[in-house]
């Protein structure tokens, strides 16, 4: 059997996600993409809590909440690292739980 040629690289994990946000609530850490389109977290969350870490987010670091952050909003999606840290690009376009070296991540599009 041969080697995969482009093997998957190791999933992220919560530490990860701790020592790359800079940014906690509620016991989240919370990460912005750079043009702030999704919020993301390691692991799947309850909606409501991560909805309230959103919009916790959303008043301490952009000091504004125009438009609250809903349960009804929040998903369980896999992603998969595409580089890793301290960049450590991630991708959930496609990926599913089946799919080598995924990892739970909880994620509210703006």
């Amino acid at each position: 059997m041969s080697e995969h040629p482009n093997p998957p690289l190791p999933p992220l994990t919560a530490e990860d996600f701790d020592s790359g946000s800079g940014y906690t609530f509620r016991g989240l850490p919370i990460i912005e993409d750079e043009d702030g389109t999704y919020v993301y977290t390691h692991g799947h969350v309850d909606p409501e809590t991560f909805a309230a870490a959103v919009d916790d987010y959303d008043r301490e670091v952009a000091g504004w909440l125009d438009d609250p952050c809903d349960a009804d909003g929040v998903d369980h999606m896999y992603a998969v690292t595409l580089a890793g840290p301290p960049e450590w690009w991630m991708s959930w376009n496609g990926v599913t739980a089946e799919t080598p070296g995924a990892f739970p991540i909880t994620v509210v599009t703006r």
